[in-house]
């Protein structure tokens, strides 16, 4: 018996799959729930048991009329399962349609395996979430059996949502950089990565690091669309695996990031005085993160 492991796998945002990463290594006997099963593997650089997504949009539930395989490979995790962990992230976070997803995802699961357990750990949760996201978001807490948050914002947010006092254990990835990763500043180059996830100008950087290799570094494949000025940059890549990208930051001397696992991983790698967040946060766990740890804003 199993645990299977949920969260936005296989949709090719690489924070995703570090907190998949970072799962494996408490639940290496698992089964893995992803939309894309070669690409979580390949980034991971691990092989595991994997199963699609329960169907939530048209084309998945045509797929799940028409294909007794997959309907299979759904129906079969009541007997292959012990227990369901959703690892990590902001899965009830800044968009009303996340919160949607999952709690159809949730009432899947719990349609599927009805006496098995159901954690959520280290999640993010926003306080400021629209009031049908808040009535979806209490449902799932309410009905489930562990909860614990990664900072503690989002706590004091399951409380007011369901009134449930639960532990602050930090955020999964980080505590999995702390135990396998050191920072290393002998390993560091004359180089700065930059991350975005919207249009921003480069004069501000130009300034900063006029005599430094400029490496734009893309934590989803959409990032890819904001490099607004490639004559400023040495290089752009979007990293295969987990080794190409934590070789990045343990090279560099600083980052300059928008999304909020390119400002964890910088803060890790380069610490808090090496690391900006690029323009102002555009979400509430990127906006308590660059609090907590004391980051700066650079203009964008």
């Amino acid at each position: 018996m199993k645990t299977l492991l949920i969260g936005n796998f296989g949709a090719q945002n690489i924070g995703d799959e570090l907190i998949l990463s970072s799962a494996l290594e408490d639940y290496p006997d698992c089964i893995v729930m992803t939309a894309d099963s070669e690409y979580s593997q390949n980034f991971t650089e691990k092989k595991f048991e994997t199963v699609p997504f329960v169907p939530i949009g048209v084309r998945s539930w045509l797929k799940f009329i028409f294909s007794s395989a997959y309907r299979d490979q759904i129906f079969s995790l009541n007997k292959k399962c012990v227990q369901v962990v959703f690892p990590g992230g902001g899965l009830f976070a800044i968009k009303f349609r996340a919160c949607l997803l999952w709690f159809f995802i949730f009432l899947w699961i719990r349609f599927l395996l009805p006496d098995k357990k159901i954690i959520f750990q280290h999640q993010g949760v926003d306080k400021n979430l629209s009031w049908l996201s808040r009535k979806m978001t209490a449902f799932v807490f309410s009905r489930t059996d562990e909860i614990s948050v990664r900072d503690e914002a989002s706590r004091e947010a399951v409380r007011d949502l369901c009134g449930k006092d639960v532990p602050n254990t930090h955020d999964r990835v980080e505590r999995y950089l702390s135990t396998y990763f050191q920072h290393s500043e002998a390993q560091k180059e004359t180089m700065v990565l930059v991350n975005s996830k919207r249009r921003w100008r480069s004069g501000a950087l130009k300034e900063q690091f006029p005599h430094h290799k400029k490496i734009f570094i893309a934590l989803h494949k959409k990032d890819l669309r904001f490099v607004s000025d490639s004559s400023f940059f040495d290089d752009v890549v979007f990293p295969r695996n987990k080794t190409a990208l934590l070789n990045l930051f343990q090279r560099s001397s600083f980052v300059v990031g928008m999304r909020f696992h390119s400002l964890l991983l910088g803060y890790h790698f380069c610490s808090n005085d090496k690391t900006f967040v690029l323009g102002a946060p555009y979400s509430e766990k990127v906006k308590n993160f660059v609090a907590e740890k004391g980051i700066s804003q650079i203009s964008s």
